[in-house]
């Protein structure tokens, strides 16, 4: 599902599956159940076990990110080319940086 973890550099989701219609539900309820501190302002999304995103789990991406993104610096690393593609066509790469 996800990894949480905070260090005094940054604080890292590791997403450890696909991100689509079966799946984001749950991986909603678990993200919104953690509590992201407010210091360090760098957040750190973890997709190297992410093979597939669909656009329920881009929406839900967006519906996510784009509150935290006036606090925080935040990069999704590690995504495949299919997600990376994916997550650029939808223009998730104006919010953030994707690698």
């Amino acid at each position: 599902m996800i990894n949480y973890n905070v260090d005094h550099e940054q604080i890292t989701f590791t997403f450890k599956e696909d991100i689509n219609f079966e799946t984001v539900r749950q991986i909603e309820t678990k993200v919104r159940e953690l509590e992201i501190p407010g210091q360090p302002k760098r957040i750190v999304i973890d997709f190297k076990q992410v093979r597939f995103i669909d656009s329920t789990g881009v929406g839900f991406l967006i519906s996510w990110i784009h509150p935290l993104i006036s606090d925080y610096q935040i990069r999704i690393i590690n995504s495949s080319f299919p997600v990376k593609n994916i997550l650029q066509i939808c223009k998730l790469d104006t919010l953030v940086d994707i690698t």
